[in-house]
């Protein structure tokens, strides 16, 4: 019994490297983090003050922080709608036989593979009036008959960086989807159009209920990255125009590097974290379905 308990402790031992450098890159941030939103800290004073909930009683008064939560949902779910959508149907595609899928299947990762700054900036370019492209393709067409500035009204500027967050994140959600797709077996099929299951019913009574599970897994997954979100939109239009775009990861960059308040930003950081585990909790124990 004692060979085998000094046997266990030695694997254990084996797994303390490991785990020290997860604790140093992932949870030494969060530590820091939850501190500081306890202090009055100055960008670059050697010295900060303990102010207790100060932070958090700010935040609750400050009306930015409460729009800014609203516009981080209105962004999340914009997300949502299109990304819970458009990549079934790419899946259900790329899940037939015939003639180029593979090609097919690997220039569906494309979007996944360009760096998001590289996006950003040339996006930007492109749907600006008079110069960018987009505005001359839609205006030739005939599908606009004057030049519109996408990313310069507030109209327009979540709609469009909505869209384009969505086109980034297609190729994750389609891969997940096909992935479950390919994994419900033929014969499950075969049977249905033995009972006279065809086209949308087979879709409505076999397909979507077998891909239920990996769905409502991908909602979740999607909602947390996009709501986190911030490279995007801050090489785009910094969360503009005026605050049309400013989620909560813009308004915490903006709090802590631009005003340099450390502190409020890291308060918001924490809010953000309680907020996404609530939903995360709410999700998975409450809204999923039992069977």
């Amino acid at each position: 019994m004692n060979r085998i308990r000094a046997q266990a402790w030695r694997e254990h031992l084996f797994l303390l490297p490991v785990l020290s450098f997860v604790l140093l890159i992932f949870a030494y941030p969060y530590i820091r983090t939850f501190l500081l939103a306890f202090y009055n800290v100055s960008f670059g004073a050697r010295e900060s003050y303990f102010v207790g909930l100060g932070n958090f009683q700010a935040l609750l008064r400050d009306l930015d922080f409460w729009s800014a939560i609203g516009r981080s949902f209105t962004w999340a779910a914009g997300n949502l709608l299109v990304q819970m959508t458009v990549p079934i149907g790419i899946a259900l595609l790329l899940n037939r036989r015939m003639r180029g899928i593979h090609l097919a299947r690997a220039l569906v990762m494309l979007p996944w593979i360009v760096p998001s700054a590289a996006i950003a900036v040339c996006l930007r370019w492109m749907l600006l009036p008079r110069i960018g492209m987009i505005n001359q393709i839609l205006l030739n067409t005939g599908l606009m008959d004057r030049e519109m500035h996408f990313l310069g009204s507030s109209a327009t500027a979540m709609p469009t960086l909505i869209l384009i967050n969505s086109w980034k994140f297609l190729p994750f959600g389609t891969l997940l989807i096909l992935s479950a797709l390919q994994s419900i077996p033929e014969s499950v099929f075969e049977s249905a159009a033995v009972d006279g299951a065809r086209g949308f019913q087979m879709f409505r009574y076999i397909t979507f209920p077998l891909l239920g599970s990996m769905i409502w897994f991908v909602g979740f997954v999607a909602f947390a990255w996009n709501f986190n979100i911030f490279d995007l939109i801050w090489l785009t239009t910094q969360g503009g125009p005026g605050s049309a775009t400013e989620t909560l990861p813009v308004l915490i960059y903006r709090t802590a590097f631009r005003t340099f308040r450390l502190g409020e930003a890291s308060a918001m950081a924490v809010f953000v974290a309680i907020l996404l585990l609530i939903v995360g909790i709410v999700y998975f124990r409450v809204l999923t379905p039992k069977k």
